[in-house]
């Protein structure tokens, strides 16, 4: 094999494509990746001659093949089926089942053109079928496919390379046969994808070639209702549908269903289905799948599913400075930190941002009245804790006073133009508000960095003008800068004002105002290039309210637009969420029509869990001491404010009602964590090793008493 590096030149998508073929696994191997934005080569040292893991097969192919066919579709489906199931399934009879059900549905794999979603495929399965004795599971359809793949020229070449390998299970996840042997049965980390890979092949069974239908796929879902079984599947309407009129088609959604059930496989894992309603099949999981899943949940506790990480940036919570947090706050603070939790038990590197609105007009309005109403403020600062109020005196004047309303104009030039004591006074304010924030943030459990709108503004001309500059100037700060932001056609002058048009959207995306000054859209345009291309990341992530749905959506456009944002590789979402009503359906306000303050709310939380525990003691259904009271209920009550969020979709309204928060019945955070504490009591008093116990096999019974 030559040392010298080989270009590969992929077709429709090269970088894409081949980053596919990249990140199947994570495996060390003696060489080096270069891309660039059209090409890119392996480089194998002259040092090492040979190259070592299952999957630098593909690599190899992908290097010695040329160009490739490349189909995104199937590629990211293998890839996503390869980590998410086949990987972690241990069950011969069940990886065997999931195979087979899924080979007969990949419509793309044949053909004499060699594409990319062969060679994942090919690789995917080689290792998982050597794992698979061929005198117990056949798998004729997947084995015959393999053997077509590795009889190329290419492939067979890639193997004379290969150092061997342990026969071992095809992945990290099993370590070896023996430890497979013994969990058989026992790890499923994607139950769905099993349950449907049996419809699957059940499917198949009963109405060959219903899976080569191109709009056709086996629907099948978690059931809301215990009753109703484990999972569903809903796809007898759809091929009742497809096939009517054709000769001997069923008659009716229910005959298709029966059908079904009568091609079911033999499993470990169904243990009966039934037929409900016009057509859907009910699945029942058997007992003894149930108590391997339990009983290796004890034994391990929670595990995240294996996923490539990721660089994710979180924009939540963004509070004005110089105003309370409001109750809309709320949403965005509980909800973001949810998933910068989330993402971190995953894996990912996650960045918790906090984009203050710390910049702006308001300021002047702000400082213009803090240095008038205090003359003394630098000496002798005053009490500015009640931020709200600070703020309304300040808007009063702005709005009934002409000459002050001029004054704070000129207020925010000076601030802009960095007027020594207008910064000062900027900084003092900014700082109160950090300090009653970080109080919300204490009491909720919740960190973040703060990255606010003053933050961009170094950057923003370099944003803007970036078509007005030399490419010296960005060499040091922005690779490829002038690849990424392509400002020809995009900009246009609209009265004064340098503004962008998109097709999607009506409005324009304003970048510098008719008076030379930034507003919302540069800081945002900035900060999304600051965090693509400064902070790396490879998803962002921003948590406001549904009516700034627009906003970034015109951003992304822009961004994409601009080449500040590259779709193929980055990854944005806005989360738009409801709003917090009252009980008429209106948004949650004082009885003075003032939005509610958050800090409020948690301590009104507080004082209403602080009562009910009270009574709790005084009727003798707690042992709690009153000495702990305080402080009980403050992590019930605010825990009861964050779980009365998260119990919902975030897009959707809801209606805040203290009573049902709180309520020690139902589905609250209150009768959670007071069933945590008597399983707990009850565990305590046993004197069991739990432990101990959770590690013994067959121990558990999920059997009905």
């Amino acid at each position: 094999m030559a040392s010298a590096p080989q270009p590969l030149v992929l077709a429709a998508h090269g970088y894409d494509a081949l980053k596919c073929v990249i990140t199947l696994n994570e495996t060390q191997t003696p060489f080096t990746l270069k891309v660039n934005s059209t090409t890119a080569s392996l480089t194998i040292p002259s040092t090492s001659q040979t190259l070592s893991g299952a999957n630098v097969i593909a690599r190899y192919v992908a290097l010695a093949a040329g160009a490739l066919s490349a189909d995104d579709l199937a590629v990211d489906e293998w890839l996503e089926w390869e980590k998410y199931v086949l990987r972690v399934t241990l069950d011969k009879t069940a990886l065997a089942t999931l195979i087979d059900a899924k080979i007969k549905s990949a419509t793309f794999a044949v053909g004499s053109t060699l594409t990319l979603a062969d060679v994942v495929l090919g690789v995917a399965l080689r290792k998982s079928l050597e794992w698979l004795p061929q005198a117990s599971y056949p798998l004729v359809t997947a084995r015959a496919y393999v053997a077509s793949l590795f009889q190329r020229p290419v492939f067979a070449s890639a193997l004379t390379a290969v150092v061997p390998e342990v026969a071992s299970a095809p992945s990290s996840f099993r370590k070896s046969q023996a430890t497979a042997a013994q969990l058989q049965g026992k790890t499923y980390d994607h139950v769905l994808g099993l349950i449907e890979a049996l419809f699957i092949e059940a499917v198949d069974t009963a109405f060959p070639g219903m899976l080569d239908r191109l709009q056709f796929r086996v629907e099948v879902s978690r059931t809301k209702i215990s009753k109703f079984g484990d999972y569903q599947c809903t796809s007898s309407m759809s091929i009742f549908t497809a096939l009517k009129g054709s000769p001997n088609a069923p008659g009716s959604p229910r005959d298709v269903a029966l059908a079904i059930i009568a091609s079911m496989p033999s499993n470990p894992v169904v243990e009966k289905l039934s037929v409900a309603g016009p057509g859907f099949i009910n699945a029942f999981l058997t007992t003894p799948f149930v108590a391997n899943r339990l009983e290796l949940l004890l034994q391990q506790g929670v595990q995240a599913s294996p996923s490539k990480k990721q660089k994710v940036v979180v924009d939540f919570s963004s509070p004005n400075t110089a105003k309370d947090m409001h109750v809309g706050h709320l949403r965005s603070t509980i909800i973001g930190d949810a998933m910068c939790r989330i993402l971190e038990f995953q894996g990912h590197e996650v960045l918790r941002i906090n984009h203050v609105g710390d910049w702006g007009t308001q300021f002047g309005m702000l400082i213009t009245h803090l240095t008038e109403a205090f003359p003394t403020w630098k000496d002798e600062m005053p009490d500015i804790t009640n931020l709200t109020q600070l703020y309304k005196n300040a808007k009063q004047r702005f709005d009934e006073d002409e000459d002050f309303h001029k004054r704070s104009k000129d207020g925010v030039v000076k601030l802009q133009a960095g007027d020594a004591e207008s910064l000062s006074a900027w900084k003092i304010l900014c700082d109160v508000s950090r300090k009653e924030y970080q109080k919300v943030y204490d009491r909720l459990d919740v960190r973040l960095d703060e990255m606010g709108e003053s933050f961009y503004n170094p950057i923003i001309p370099r944003v803007i003008d970036m078509d007005e500059m030399g490419e010296s100037f960005y060499n040091p700060i922005i690779p490829r800068v002038i690849d990424m932001v392509d400002a020809q056609g995009i900009t246009e002058d609209s009265d004064g004002a340098k503004v962008v048009f998109t097709t999607k959207y009506k409005q324009p995306f304003m970048l510098v105002k008719s008076d030379g000054s930034y507003l919302y859209d540069t800081t945002d345009i900035a900060a999304l290039w600051y965090r693509l291309h400064e902070l790396k990341a490879d998803w962002i992530i921003i948590y406001t309210d549904y009516t700034q749905q627009d906003h970034f959506g015109l951003l992304f456009e822009v961004g994409a637009m601009s080449k500040i944002l590259d779709p193929a590789k980055h990854r944005v979402n806005h989360i738009g969420f409801g709003t917090v009503n009252d009980e008429s359906g209106k948004r949650f306000k004082t009885r003075s029509g003032e939005t509610v303050r958050l800090v409020d709310l948690l301590d009104e939380s507080k004082v209403r869990m602080k009562a009910s525990l009270l009574e709790r003691i005084a009727a003798g259904q707690t042992t709690l001491p009153e000495a702990d009271v305080d402080h009980a209920a403050e992590l019930i009550g605010y825990g009861a404010v964050k779980y009365f969020d998260l119990m919902r979709s975030p897009q959707s309204n809801y209606v805040f009602n203290y009573d049902k928060m709180l309520s020690t019945n139902g589905n609250t955070a209150v009768y959670l964590m007071f069933a945590y504490a008597r399983l707990s009591s009850i565990v305590r008093k046993s004197g069991v090793d739990m432990d101990a116990l959770a590690q013994q096999s067959g121990v558990l019974n999920v059997a009905d008493p």
